[in-house]
């Protein structure tokens, strides 16, 4: 009875373990470096590039971005080139602002985490309110 019951406890033990680190909790937040491409309203690849995600804190991501211009892309604000982003994780959706530091325009990521990749809608907005968006994917 002593060894069944022994047994029973190691075998919970490891069960308990077991699914406290099986989960995915590596995966809750998207650290790392992704290949970035970016997409036209019309669907064709204007940018092509590299996007590194750290950890900030809690729900927060800070990192860097290097992105070339594939096709002249007059409307895709400043996503071309390379800088600072800082953005937060919100359920399933990431929010990242490629110009965090710059008064006069935003270019946001806006998309979901899912199998290694981080794919959306990324927009730029100048102060007046104008601006324009098309579609990304950045895959680990």
């Amino acid at each position: 009875m002593k060894k069944t019951f022994a047994a029973l406890a190691i075998f919970a033990t490891i069960f308990l373990f077991d699914s406290c680190s099986s989960g995915n909790a590596g995966e809750l937040f998207p650290y790392g470096s992704y290949h970035y491409r970016s997409y036209n309203f019309l669907g064709d690849l204007v940018g092509d590039g590299t996007i590194y995600l750290n950890k900030s804190d809690s729900n927060m991501v800070t990192g860097n971005w290097n992105i070339r211009e594939v096709r002249p892309c007059q409307n895709c604000g400043k996503q071309f080139g390379g800088g600072y982003l800082e953005g937060y994780i919100e359920n399933d959706t990431l929010i990242v602002n490629l110009n965090p530091n710059d008064n006069d325009i935003d270019t946001k990521l806006i998309g979901v985490l899912a199998n290694g990749e981080f794919s959306g809608d990324w927009s730029w907005v100048n102060r007046a309110g104008f601006g324009f968006s098309g579609q990304f994917t950045a895959t680990k």
